[in-house]
């Protein structure tokens, strides 16, 4: 049985992670996501594991095609893989 994924899309979601000084914030870009760790990995973490309630939260309600495209994030459908890669930005 062949368990390799085969679609062809991917969505590609920018994490920003942001020394805070004591604390670092973690966004992703257009979308009301946020965490805050006191390094950058769990930030990261707190992050994906937001992301990941919020998405499963917006597919049970049939929302999170709508929800991404009105984001910026167009072309999008049930068959489509979503990254989540993080960045380190100045502040």
């Amino acid at each position: 049985m062949n368990t390799m994924n085969t679609s062809s899309k991917s969505l590609v979601l920018r994490g920003t992670i942001i020394n805070q000084g004591t604390s670092f914030l973690a966004t992703v870009d257009n979308l009301p996501l946020m965490s805050y760790g006191d390094t950058v990995e769990e930030a990261e973490n707190r992050l994906v594991r937001q992301f990941r309630t919020w998405a499963e939260s917006c597919e049970e309600k049939g929302l999170l095609e709508k929800t991404l495209s009105s984001a910026g994030y167009d072309e999008i459908d049930d068959e489509t893989e979503i990254y989540l890669v993080f960045t380190d930005e100045e502040k």
